[in-house]
């Protein structure tokens, strides 16, 4: 049964990362939930229960993806870059770091999705019309949604899979995870302004910039984006899951779209990806299937010996590279999944061995920045440039990830194990 569950697991991760046809993310996730289901790897009894623990995952993906189609209705993510433009002074090196700032503020309130996939756009117009090298500004949007999604336990919906889990608070994830964020974005950083150096040297005249009207539509949604970061930020503190404030917001969203008239439900089920939903439910009762058939509990018992030799840095690397090399193998969702499956076999996990929980977050959403097909979000951003004219190769993206990551990773995953030395 180990073997069958892991050869249907693999088998449908291939189907979704290839989606030969007739297969999309959900068909593939479904077919596989499926083969499950008949060969009894799922019983029908766990179902209900799988269903519950994945709620404020799903409602926060569904508000997620709502919140963000209103804030680009209402022209946010232009008025942002817009206004990082007028910051730049025609500074193409000023204007990079601005890009990695947005970037960083935007995934932090609004999830790695919103950057990679709806800030993307429009950085790339805006170099487009000002006759800049797109690459470093297009690249820095991917990065850094990727760098900056564990700043805060909504920066990136992988990071609630722990959350939830393991009942992590705001101020112990913060603790955590603060400082080996900073780190990962710094290096980032100073690796592309030294890799970029030649393509940064041209200056540009802001002669032609086009001012984005403000309006009371536009004026609202900001402040509703206010709500939802300071709710977001409350919510993380008492607890409370976040699927809340996300929630509450698209309503809010909502109704202020029709208050103003700008409400089109055509173009709201033609833009939001429904498809994650049923996705993101069928991973989880796959996992169930990896669960029943005994692989995560030996990977749990696997890690559990390797601490019990005193070798807890090492733990430490095998629990972030494993889940940065795994995210890239078969993407984040599934691997972080096994890997929260795997961690809660580890006795303590939730006392003194809580720091490897913060390890599995970091490969997660620091390791997709290697590969691809590491997050669903960068293989949509590859597409979305394609579709813009801008032809990407997925290579020119590893050679960038391979210089990047493993050094990000290596100093942030010893920074998670020096503060779990100093929690205990």
């Amino acid at each position: 049964m180990l073997w069958l569950a892991l050869s249907i697991f693999v088998t449908t991760i291939l189907l979704v990362v290839f989606k030969p046809r007739p297969f999309n993310e959900a068909g593939a996730i479904c077919f596989g939930v499926f083969l499950m289901l008949v060969l009894g790897l799922i019983p029908l009894s766990s179902i209900g229960q799988t269903l519950a623990t994945n709620l404020n995952i799903l409602f926060f993906f569904l508000g997620l993806m709502l919140v963000s189609y209103f804030a680009e209705l209402s022209g946010f993510f232009d008025s942002a870059a817009n206004l990082a433009l007028k910051l730049s002074n025609g500074s193409s090196w000023r204007l990079l770091g601005l890009v990695f700032a947005l970037g960083i503020v935007i995934t932090m309130f609004m999830s790695n999705d919103a950057t990679a996939l709806l800030l993307t756009p429009v950085i790339f117009m805006l170099v487009q019309r000002y006759g800049l090298k797109p690459l470093p500004y297009v690249f820095a949007c991917a990065f850094v949604a990727n760098a900056a999604s564990f700043i805060f336990p909504f920066s990136n919906p992988v990071n609630l899979l722990a959350v939830d889990k393991f009942g992590l608070s705001l101020s112990e994830y913060l603790g955590f995870m603060l400082i080996p964020a900073l780190l990962a974005i710094t290096i980032m950083i100073v690796i592309f302004y030294f890799i970029f150096r030649r393509d940064l040297k041209a200056g540009f005249s802001l002669v032609t910039a086009k001012a984005v009207v403000a309006n009371n539509f536009s004026r609202s949604v900001r402040l509703a984006l206010v709500f939802l970061a300071i709710g977001c930020l409350l919510t993380s503190f008492m607890g409370w899951p976040l699927a809340i404030p996300l929630m509450l917001t698209a309503f809010i969203l909502m109704g202020i779209t029709l208050f103003y008239k700008k409400m089109d439900f055509g173009h709201l089920r033609q833009s939001v990806s429904w498809s994650i939903l049923p996705f993101v439910l069928g991973l989880a009762f796959m996992v169930n299937g990896l669960e029943n058939a005994g692989i995560t509990s030996a990977l749990g018992n696997w890690l559990s010996g390797t601490m019990a030799g005193d070798n807890q840095l090492e733990t430490g690397l095998i629990t972030s590279f494993g889940t940065a090399i795994g995210s890239n193998l078969i993407n984040n969702w599934p691997m972080m999944m096994v890997s929260v499956s795997s961690l809660s076999a580890i006795t303590d996990i939730s006392g003194g061995n809580a720091w490897l929980v913060y390890q599995a977050i970091l490969g997660a959403d620091l390791g997709p920045n290697l590969l691809i097909m590491g997050s669903l979000s960068t293989m949509l951003w590859l597409m979305l440039l394609r579709k813009r004219g801008l032809i990407i190769k997925p290579l020119d993206y590893t050679r960038l990830g391979l210089i990047i990551t493993p050094p990000s990773l290596l100093v942030s995953t010893f920074a998670i194990f020096q503060l779990g030395k100093l929690s205990n």
